[in-house]
């Protein structure tokens, strides 16, 4: 199965996060937009799930299916998810437009 954004843009799904060698399954909710300044894809969201001691700053990949990107751990929510973000190819497939 392909992991693809819906309709809406938002990707939610199983995810595996990588930070410095460490893999831990996560749930992952992303969306992200054209940025009309720059050229490049942006996107951001939340990983459930992440461990505790995960914090930001951290070289980190983030993998979906067979697709695996560079990612930045930006900051831990008050609500305990740990936000990350991107800039290029998402992790995820895009709908057509």
């Amino acid at each position: 199965m392909t992991a693809t954004a819906d309709e809406s843009g938002v990707f939610d799904g199983d995810a595996e996060l990588d930070v410095a060698g460490v893999r831990c399954p996560v749930r992952v909710r992303l969306a992200g937009h054209l940025n009309p300044i720059d050229g490049q894809f942006h996107w951001q969201g939340l990983a459930y799930g992440a461990p505790d001691d995960i914090t930001a700053g951290k070289p980190a990949q983030l993998t979906i299916g067979s697709r695996s990107v560079a990612i930045r751990l930006v900051e831990r929510v008050p609500s305990g998810q740990l936000m990350v973000s991107g800039v290029g190819a998402p992790p995820y497939g895009l709908s057509p437009v």
